[in-house]
């Protein structure tokens, strides 16, 4: 008797999670995999603290959208959702250059959504008490760099160039959905304009630092 109530425990047992695990044609569906982010603050002096990941939604607003802890060494490991609410998708000519008037930038495919992450912020409850970047200048120079995270809908290829008032921005890289490391590197800085480049790699000497 009790072999048979475990039996039919176990059967109902696997049909459920094959049941839940499956797609419309009965195929099992992997786990969803995080993208994380782990590092070491600069200089961290302010104890055990909380690291907060921000978006922003189509009305402008921010809002918290990961946390992990830091510990009193300034260690963190940030593990960001593999989807992202609607309100805060943009469309391809949103995602990196808003507002720029003139050039070309094409997305493969064109249909691509998506977002980046505004800000970090290090919270001691719910008061905001630093920010926090990756980058590997104070003053802004050719080869300085910083690092974005980008959020999209499917992958993507980013090619062209687009010019902002006196900026111009070139892209050449593969964004992979749903998330992927994007770094702005300077390559000019002349008067008033300022020349970056988007790509995927991320040279030497990059810290996280709070400002």
């Amino acid at each position: 008797m009790k072999f048979r109530q475990i039996s039919a425990f176990l059967i109902i047992s696997l049909t459920a999670f094959f049941y839940f695990n499956c797609d419309d044609a009965g195929v099992v569906k992997p786990d969803d995999q995080q993208y994380c982010i782990s590092g070491t603050i600069s200089n961290w002096t302010s104890g055990e603290k909380t690291l907060h990941a921000y978006l922003r939604n189509s009305s402008g607003a921010s809002f918290s959208f990961a946390t992990c802890p830091v510990d009193a060494g300034g260690n963190f490991n940030l593990c960001l959702p593999s989807t992202v609410p609607d309100s805060a998708l943009y469309a391809s000519d949103s995602i990196f250059f808003i507002g720029c008037d003139s050039g070309n930038v094409v997305f493969n495919p064109s249909n691509v959504r998506g977002t980046e992450i505004s800000s970090f912020r290090i919270k001691s409850g719910d008061t905001t008490i630093a920010w926090l970047r990756r980058n590997n200048y104070d003053t802004l120079y050719p080869g300085a760099f910083s690092v974005m995270y980008i959020y999209t809908t499917i992958n993507v290829n980013v090619t062209g160039t687009k010019f902002c008032n006196f900026d111009t921005l070139t892209f050449n890289g593969s964004a992979l959905s749903p998330w992927t490391k994007v770094v702005k590197h300077c390559t000019r800085v002349i008067g008033p304009g300022t020349s970056y480049h988007y790509d995927t790699n991320e040279p030497n000497g990059a810290v996280w630092e709070l400002y």
